[in-house]
């Protein structure tokens, strides 16, 4: 009866039943895993109290005019946005960047066609391609003996390639490891996928918040010689905003490409017409306000980061992994563990939450166990989940988790 496409295995893993049973106990639960800023305090109230107020206050609120690459308005401010490196008609919005990934899978690939993604990483992907009957092949990142960039595998990555190949995907920075592609990455990702006949798509949400300013500029830096690009951005990050479900594909490369991309998109974001032009609307204002929304996350993720840096100095078995971005923080647990005992026993003992690594395949040629904290919680939240954490993982019956 039902779509192979939708046979997913949906029996919820032992850490979310687990996480259910205690909140149905009316146990708190403490989330260090929890990356939404509206959750946090992060929420900008002003900013969007005021974007809406205008919008109330302008009569041509009122009337409904779509246009199949979304409102005129904002794709100039995103344009702008992007420091001129784009026309606003080389942009269309969707209704979050999960559609984005959806149209532009429709767009690059017939069904058991393949798309290639770094491991580790986020594990929303694969559902998203499966969705459009797309394949995926995963290229490893490696990260460095020392500092904070991780490196794409790029021998592994065209071993993986094959003839239904259409599309490399990079996360820039990525997520959970904070890492910008290093620019000769870069340079050798467009020379593949020049070679190769192939895409790339870049999902840049993470990209205005380097810790130390912004990173190796993405995937719309450079000529128009080079393969088609695609990158995707949108409110969720870069305004602290999920809620608006709006976010865009910003297109580049070779203009007969690019304008043929950009019509069969039109196309298809005519046929579902899903972001509210009314949001649009809204968005020319808010990104003009994007640096005091921006500025009190990244006030909390820096905060957040110093603490758990001093927490875990000198420790014997924790170490912060270094990185150079985002909103995460990466725990490397030295020894033989299992990622899900330790998520399990601190949550268990102290109502902490954290992400076992294995979410996002995150492995090592040695044997230790990766957790996963969001930077977004309120300071004295993680500070007390990660004292908890420390005196789990003192314990002596952790070590043999």
């Amino acid at each position: 009866m039902f779509s192979r496409r939708a046979s997913w295995d949906l029996t919820p893993n032992e850490l979310s039943l687990r996480v259910a049973a205690r909140r149905a106990r009316g146990l708190r639960v403490l989330d260090l895993a929890d990356a939404n800023p509206t959750h946090c305090g992060l929420a900008p109230r002003e900013a969007l109290r005021d974007a809406l107020a205008a919008l109330a206050a302008d009569p041509a609120s009122a009337r409904y005019q779509p246009d199949p690459r979304g409102e005129p308005a904002a794709r100039a401010a995103i344009a702008a946005y992007h420091g001129g490196r784009l026309a606003p008609e080389h942009v269309v919005l969707t209704a979050g960047t999960s559609e984005g990934y959806a149209h532009l899978f429709r767009l690059l690939a017939d069904p058991g066609d393949r798309v290639h993604l770094p491991t580790p990483g986020y594990p929303l992907f694969e559902h998203l391609a499966a969705l459009e009957g797309v394949e995926v092949e995963r290229y490893p990142l490696r990260p460095p003996p020392r500092g904070p960039r991780w490196r794409i595998d790029l021998d592994a990555l065209a071993a993986g390639l094959g003839p239904r190949s259409r599309a490399l995907l990079v996360i820039h920075p990525h997520n959970p490891t904070g890492s910008f592609v290093d620019p000769d990455d870069w340079a050798a990702l467009r020379a593949i996928a020049c070679e190769r006949g192939l895409s790339i798509v870049s999902d840049e949400v993470f990209a205005d918040y380097g810790f130390d300013g912004p990173g190796p500029r993405g995937a719309l830096a450079g000529d128009d010689d080079g393969p088609l690009r695609f990158v995707l951005s949108g409110a969720s990050k870069l305004l602290g905003l999920p809620q608006l479900k709006l976010a865009w594909i910003a297109l580049a490369g070779p203009a007969a490409l690019r304008d043929e991309a950009l019509a069969r998109l039109e196309f298809t974001a005519d046929a579902y017409l899903s972001v509210s032009p009314l949001l649009a609307r809204a968005l020319p204002g808010l990104l003009a306000r994007r640096g005091e929304v921006q500025r009190a996350i990244r006030e909390r993720v820096a905060h957040n980061r110093a603490r758990l840096e001093a927490a875990l100095r000198g420790h014997e078995r924790a170490t912060l992994v270094p990185a150079e971005a985002g909103w995460a923080a990466l725990l490397r647990v030295a020894g033989s563990h299992d990622e899900e005992a330790i998520a399990l026993g601190l949550l268990e003992r102290s109502g902490v939450l954290v992400q076992p690594g294995f979410l996002f395949e995150l492995g090592s040629d040695e044997p230790c166990a990766h957790l996963v904290l969001s930077l977004l919680p309120e300071p004295a939240d993680l500070a007390g989940g990660v004292a908890a954490l420390l005196d789990f993982l003192a314990d002596p019956r952790s070590a043999r988790s």
